[in-house]
């Protein structure tokens, strides 16, 4: 899975004729990590908090190490560098795979993965920053001037990590033994990031794929899907909005012990986001609606109709898993036959 740098359900396709269909779910054993390292310039100016009517006892910044008054603004250049990490979870999820075994042709859609599955990731800022010398009063400090300064500023969270199908995949299995299907596909999937950072949320998403793997075992019925992915890539970032007037609080370098509450204002400039994820993916399916043979929602005449025209064969008319099409799946369909579900 590749996000955006590292998430609207699709609806389903009309179902392939002969085609079995699954409900897939993904078990406990999937796990998904990531972590993204955002270098994003800004520069700007930062000035005191202080206001002579709202805030007469805030921070002053002076330019220098002697003479100035009042409250002016200090240049700076800086690069903001936010990592967002998301440990080792277990996605939940569900997507729906359908097989034809007179054509070999698999096809998965509605995919839908929960990475964060309740949980939260992790979002640590810094900024490395470069200034000239200046003071401030209340508190009374002076701060050499200092070049690519590494400063903390406050963490954040991620709260949701989405992928969603965007359109249905397809693939030709080959056969791996008596009833055993093997299929290899990758799928379109949109990526969908929130969380907050610095006191302030964020959505983000971008385009992606998910390599899928499985095996399929006609002659019970079962199916079984595994997949696996990573991605180590570097994307550019667009600049986001300017800030304006938003507080920063710098500690006091002499004397130490201290803190000057600052107003920034800056400008971004276009960045860019190392992306480092990997997936294992597992998931088990159990047969919707076998004897809905033509995908329509409904067991009616037109599915008894293929049935009968199937009866002797095998495929997706053997509802029992028999390895033939016969009276006992004629009876299966039978029960079955009204609205699915």
């Amino acid at each position: 899975m590749r996000l955006g740098c590292m998430l609207t359900m699709c609806s389903l396709t009309a179902a392939i004729a002969g085609e079995v269909r699954w409900d897939c779910t993904l078990e406990p054993e999937t796990t998904y990590a990531q972590t993204t390292t955002v270098a994003m310039p800004l520069g700007g100016t930062w000035i005191g908090d202080f206001d002579a009517v709202a805030k007469p006892t805030g921070t002053r910044t002076l330019p220098g190490l002697f003479g100035g008054s009042g409250n002016n603004p200090i240049p700076f250049t800086s690069t903001l560098r936010p990592v967002a990490e998301v440990p080792t979870t277990h996605p939940e999820g569900t997507f729906r795979l359908g097989f034809d075994e007179q054509t070999a042709a698999v096809r998965i859609s509605g995919l839908f993965v929960d990475a964060l599955a309740g949980g939260t990731g992790v979002i640590r800022v810094s900024m490395s920053l470069t200034y000239g010398t200046f003071r401030t009063v209340t508190p009374t400090s002076t701060f050499p001037g200092v070049s690519n300064l590494s400063v903390p500023l406050d963490d954040g969270q991620l709260v949701q990590v989405e992928a969603v199908q965007t359109s249905d995949a397809s693939a030709i299995a080959t056969p791996a033994g008596p009833g055993l299907w093997d299929f290899s596909m990758a799928l379109p999937v949109q990526v969908r990031v929130l969380g907050t950072v610095m006191g302030n949320p964020f959505e983000s998403s971008g385009a992606g794929t998910m390599s899928l793997q499985g095996r399929l075992d006609l002659s019970t019925g079962s199916l079984r899907v595994t997949g696996s992915g990573s991605v180590a890539d570097t994307v550019a970032v667009p600049a986001p909005s300017p800030l304006v007037n938003m507080p920063f609080d710098l500690p006091t370098v002499l004397p130490p012990g201290s803190t000057a509450h600052l107003l920034m204002n800056g400008t971004f400039s276009q960045g860019t986001a190392q992306i480092s994820a990997s997936t294992s993916l597992v998931a088990t399916g159990a047969r919707t609606c076998a004897a809905d043979l033509d995908g329509s929602g409904e067991v009616d005449a037109a599915d008894l109709g293929s049935l009968l025209v199937l009866f002797g064969g095998s495929g997706a008319g053997d509802l029992d898993g028999s390895g033939e099409v016969d009276a006992a799946d004629l009876g299966s369909l039978l029960v079955q036959f009204g609205p699915c579900g």
